[in-house]
């Protein structure tokens, strides 16, 4: 088949899908939530770095008569991974370690939350939105979204301090564990269900 450029541009949607457009939003728990409520605003401009999630299915292998067979197995969830530019006031930082020293803390293992579902939980919700490029500001215009159903900070990165460091603002990431994720209808937030 020769290459048609004219057809590769109209299948090509608005440009294509461009990684640079996105936003992250974590729902707090409801103990941190008025120490930590305009961090939420903070956080979505701020998280430089996330991700759609991955869709990964695991493999039963069964061996007969020298083969080794493959049949689908239970669907797993990797982490998710956030990078964060640091603000001066370190404002996003303090609230993850905030939430982290709650969930246990660091001179004993006491934690502050019921564990669990419901309002007492150390796991919230959070959600990723992917835009178009002529999103004009509103999430009218995010083409998906997915809503990671409870969520909670597993790992806070270091932030490396150097004195040969210049022209460069401090970034750290923070990785989430998370029970599913769900795909969700980026204008209302409804989850997305694939009835067969």
């Amino acid at each position: 088949m020769p290459f048609d450029l004219n057809k590769f541009r109209a299948a090509l949607v608005n440009g294509g899908a461009r990684a640079n457009q996105f936003e992250m939003r974590i729902t707090w728990p409801q103990i941190l939530a008025g120490r930590v409520a305009d961090v939420t605003r903070d956080l979505s401009f701020l998280c430089s770095v996330s991700e759609i999630p991955a869709s990964t299915i695991g493999t039963a292998k069964v061996c007969y008569g020298g083969r080794v067979l493959n049949y689908a197995g239970d669907r797993e969830f990797a982490n998710l991974t956030v990078t964060v530019i640091n603000d001066d006031d370190f404002k996003v930082r303090k609230a993850i370690e905030l939430w982290s020293a709650a969930i246990a803390g660091h001179s004993n293992t006491l934690s502050q939350f019921d564990g669990g579902l419901g309002s007492g939980s150390y796991a919230t919700d959070g959600i990723v939105l992917q835009y178009t490029r002529n999103n004009k500001g509103n999430n009218q215009n995010a083409n998906v979204g997915y809503k990671f159903i409870g969520m909670f900070p597993t790992s806070i990165g270091a932030i490396p301090l150097d004195w040969k460091t210049t022209n460069e603002i401090e970034t750290f990431d923070i990785e989430f564990a998370y029970q599913w994720w769900e795909p969700i209808d980026a204008a209302t937030g409804a989850t997305l269900n694939w009835n067969f």
